[in-house]
């Protein structure tokens, strides 16, 4: 922060009020906390209403200040570890394959600070890469495998990446791009190495990718990579470093153009011993269902580094379909995953054989996140399944999770209450005061969990973390809610558009910035629409330029075909209609709430007419 900055923040800070500063003072807050039948300020920050609800003694303690390798493999090595598609891996075989992994990263050359980029979905030799990076002391970079070949190109230009670990579905992508980027060396990883060997073979015959003759040098499989390894001396452990980068995942963009999330070992041990603390049912003898990707930080720390190091046993998916709760019943005591998973289970619950219904009720509790779930549906699955179904609440830049509902206290339209030893406010962005309970404001963590930053991007840094007149750093979520008497937070709204399909988050303005990019399209706009099999999907309004002689169906074609180059996978619209204006509102803005309602009635008049099917079928 600039000195001017700091001297203005300080005439601030004196032109407060006795009772204002009394309230801010760190030590009365500390006071406060000591006083459990103490009075009730009526501010959520001090009174923190929510100490009853967290374990007196943590599953387990951990250390924050070590790198996520050692936190990991600070277990017994005989200790079940992860479970995939039926091979099973205890610690101790996970560890070897870390080790093997980092012997061989660094007999390629990859240094302490150096950025390997990672495409690839769940499986046992993603994670021992992961922990392989961390142990050498560099990062790892993980993108969306659905990802275009110009995110490819800025995702490895933009970190210096010299190495790339990628699924063997992507290598006809990346062959295209690799000229045009840094990359020296890809790791081609197979997601079916892990399993027994008919299996590789068939998966292998059924997904063969060529390599051009003169690319060749730059490819190698994951096997010939880690081969001889063994042999190698060990790799020293990095020392752990507090500000050290250990992972960079990319945002949605929802807050405006994505951007790339830096994390510490310090955020990812921090995580682990706050939700130590939580009721949840994680430790010996427990297992976790991993139904989210390892791109975000839900699925990359919070339901698999985590579970990890207190004990717990993952149940790796390779895939996300709605359907993956409802396949992987009674592989699992605990599940990480979002509403339209356990909505898949819901409708579908009774086609469940009795041992599987039954492992639903025997199991220890669901947890949700990532999309609104209403206080009847929650009511109504957890009459349905017969245990707790919580929801969360975070986003990438906390790492993941911020809020966590209580087993034991469950309380329906709520997503829980702030991890162990965080701080959650809601913020009035104008008078830059805390709100009293049961007043909206802008959603504000105090987090442990915070991000180091956005890479190459201190504007937006800056945006997001934001000092506060108690002398704090907070992180500004972009959320609406208010916190109720006893601590818990309720979602009101988002103050930036994003549109959630499937879990993922999108960003309307990401749509609009790459459509508008036509030279066709004179003006765009980007709206939530329902949709009966994805929940919610993207749909665009376009306004084509005056000059432009062709038909609706050539000008769909025209943009969709732009789209597909521009816009990963998840974000291309299911829908685009063609407008001869767009509707404003008084203020001279686009009328989003009436875009949105003529896009649902559009929507319902196709499903109901069958017609203009053409259209759907191919934006699917």
């Amino acid at each position: 922060m600039k000195k001017e900055e700091l001297l203005e923040l300080k005439q601030k800070l004196s032109q407060l009020s006795e009772e204002e500063k009394k309230l801010r003072n760190l030590e009365s807050r500390k006071i406060a906390l000591g006083e459990k039948n103490g009075p009730m300020t009526g501010y959520p920050s001090i009174d923190k209403p929510q100490l009853n609800l967290y374990r007196k003694e943590p599953i387990k303690e951990i250390n924050v200040n070590q790198i996520m390798y050692n936190m990991v493999f600070d277990n017994n090595m005989n200790m079940p570890a992860l479970s995939y598609l039926g091979t099973k891996w205890n610690l101790g075989r996970l560890k070897e394959e870390t080790d093997n992994c980092a012997k061989a990263f660094y007999r390629l050359g990859l240094r302490k600070n150096d950025v390997v980029l990672v495409g690839v979905s769940n499986s046992p030799q993603a994670f021992a890469a992961l922990l392989a990076i961390n142990k050498i002391g560099a990062t790892s970079k993980w993108f969306d495998i659905r990802a275009n070949e110009n995110n490819l190109i800025e995702y490895a230009n933009s970190s210096n990446c010299k190495y790339m670990i990628s699924f063997d579905l992507l290598v006809s992508k990346v062959q295209n791009v690799i000229n045009d980027t840094s990359l020296e060396k890809v790791i081609v990883m197979n997601p079916a190495g892990p399993l027994p060997m008919p299996a590789r073979v068939y998966y292998s015959l059924k997904n063969k990718y060529d390599i051009d003759d003169n690319l060749k040098e730059k490819f190698i499989s994951y096997d010939n990579f880690i081969h001889g390894a063994k042999k190698e001396n060990d790799v020293d452990i990095a020392e752990f470093d507090k500000n050290r980068p250990a992972i960079m995942i990319q945002s949605s963009g929802t807050t405006g153009k994505p951007k790339t999330i830096v994390h510490s070992d310090y955020s990812i041990t921090q995580f682990t011993r706050e939700l130590a603390f939580s009721d949840l049912p994680l430790g010996k003898t427990k297992t976790m269902l991993v139904a989210l990707p390892p791109w975000i930080a839900y699925g990359l720390i919070d339901a698999t580094i985590t579970p990890l190091a207190l004990g717990t046993e993952i149940e790796l998916c390779p895939k996300f379909d709605p359907d993956t709760v409802f396949k992987y019943a009674g592989k699992f005591t605990v599940s990480f995953a979002a509403p339209f998973h356990y909505r898949y289970l819901r409708d579908n619950f009774s086609k469940l054989n009795y041992f599987k219904k039954n492992s639903i009720y025997n199991a220890d509790s669901l947890a949700s996140g990532g999309d609104k779930m209403s206080v009847e549906e929650n009511k109504e699955f957890e009459n349905l399944f017969r245990i707790p179904l919580i929801n969360g609440y975070g986003n990438n830049e906390s790492l993941g999770a911020l809020t966590v509902g209580p087993v034991k206290a469950n309380k329906y339209g709520s997503v829980g209450i702030p991890k162990y030893d965080e701080t959650i406010i809601c913020y009035d962005n104008e008078k830059n005061v805390e709100l009293p309970y049961g007043e909206k404001g802008e959603v504000c963590a105090l987090t442990n969990t915070m991000f180091l930053g956005y890479e190459n991007n201190i504007e937006e840094t800056n945006s997001t973390l934001k000092l506060h007149d108690d002398g704090n750093v907070w992180l500004h979520t972009g959320d609406l809610g208010y916190i109720d008497s006893e601590g818990y937070l309720f979602l009101a709204g988002r103050s930036r558009r994003v549109i959630i399909r499937l879990g993922f988050k999108i960003s309307a303005y990401t749509i609009e910035d790459a459509i508008a990019k036509n030279n066709i399209v004179k003006e765009c706009v980007a709206v939530s629409v329902n949709d009966s099999e994805e929940e919610h999907v993207p749909m665009v309004f376009v306004l084509l330029k005056d000059d432009i002689k062709i038909t609706e169906t050539e000008a769909i074609d025209i943009i969709l075909d732009h789209c597909q180059k521009e816009l990963k996978e998840y974000e291309i619209p299911k829908i685009i209609k063609i407008v001869d204006k767009l509707p404003y509102t008084q203020n001279g803005k686009y009328d989003f709430v009436k875009l949105e309602k003529i896009g649902n009635e559009y929507v319902n008049n196709i499903e109901n007419n069958n017609s203009n099917q053409k259209i759907l079928k191919k934006n699917q």
